[in-house]
């Protein structure tokens, strides 16, 4: 079973390694990292549903850890709270410094959002709410909860494309 999940999984993985380290060398290490601990795990008994989940979980995990470590070695500085918020697992380290930069800058309302533009947007990307669980909370039909949603990225994509 591990030479099949070896085979199956060692391009796919190689390829996305090389795509987020940019460098052949640390494209491979990630990959003997994520197997030695693919195999770890499997190695404990524990029955796995998924596994295309996990391996991918382990790998993007070790990789996470590689980049801040490396963001670290730089001294690049970013908020040690939003970059550990559990809400940002699955976030890259480079997304979550961006995914920081717009969030002061709709509280300071550099996009020029209206007030229920900005509400939607840091209640279903910030908190995670439905579009439904929004508008009940604004007191507003679902279709209006779309508008704003859909003016408010508009509105952010057109000043970070500038």
């Amino acid at each position: 079973m591990d030479d099949k999940i070896y085979n199956e999984y060692y391009d796919k993985l190689y390829y996305w390694a090389l795509k987020k380290t940019r460098n052949k060398e640390d494209a491979s290490d990630l990959v003997h990292n994520t197997f030695c601990a693919l195999y770890t795990y499997l190695n404990k008994g524990v029955e796995v549903l998924k596994l295309d989940n996990l391996i991918w979980k382990i790998a993007y995990n070790l990789w996470c850890r590689k980049a801040k470590e490396y963001y670290k070695e730089r001294n690049i500085i970013y908020d040690d709270e939003i970059i550990n918020n559990k809400e940002f697992d699955d976030i890259d380290i480079i997304d979550k410094i961006i995914y920081q930069e717009i969030k002061e800058k709709i509280e300071n309302n550099e996009y020029n959002l209206t007030p229920k533009e900005k509400e939607c947007f840091i209640q279903y990307y910030y908190y995670n709410l439905s579009v439904e669980e929004i508008s009940n909370k604004i007191n507003s039909n679902i279709s209006s909860v779309k508008y704003y949603l859909f003016n408010s990225r508009k509105k952010i994509k057109g000043e970070l494309i500038k």
